[in-house]
């Protein structure tokens, strides 16, 4: 599915595979990046071939700061949540590389597995994106959230 689609994987999970040490992060759920021109088929293929259920369907950017969101699927299986999120774009990796620092600017393929910032990642560092202050992109959510990754000992920077 994957492979085919063009799919990723990113966020804790995509962190985890760098951050492999025991306990180092807890897995709460995975997020797919999916363009639009496949929402249907990965969607499908999720609710009947691995038998998850959508729980929610936002058409706003509720919780993330990306201009490359369309929508986000919210599924559940057996209390396994996934995030499913859908850009109009053409590459399913932009709305990564909109996070909102360098520290979950990571991404598992059918193929690979990618960190744009390994030796950061791997030292626990982080840049925050310069887009959340040049755009005037920064808000709470934006905030906590780098809180969480600094609460679980990231060093986070506004300049590198």
């Amino acid at each position: 599915l994957l492979d085919a689609t063009g799919t990723v994987i990113s966020g804790s999970s995509a962190l985890h595979l760098f951050q492999a040490k025991v306990n180092a992060l807890k897995l709460g759920d995975m997020d797919l990046y999916v363009t639009h021109e496949f929402e249907e088929e990965v969607i499908n293929y999720l609710k009947i071939t691995e038998k998850y259920k959508v729980e929610h369907k936002s058409e706003r950017k509720e919780e993330y700061d990306s201009a490359a969101i369309k929508k986000i699927f919210k599924l559940e299986r057996e209390g396994k949540k996934m995030d499913v999120i859908i850009t109009d774009w053409a590459s399913s990796i932009i709305p990564i590389l909109q996070f909102h620092s360098t520290v979950v600017m990571n991404y598992i393929t059918a193929r690979s597995v990618v960190s744009l910032y390994p030796n950061w990642t791997k030292e626990n560092k982080g840049l925050v994106n310069p887009r959340m202050y040049l755009e005037n992109t920064t808000n709470l959510r934006t905030v906590i959230a780098l809180m969480k990754y600094a609460n679980r000992g990231y060093n986070l920077s506004a300049e590198p």
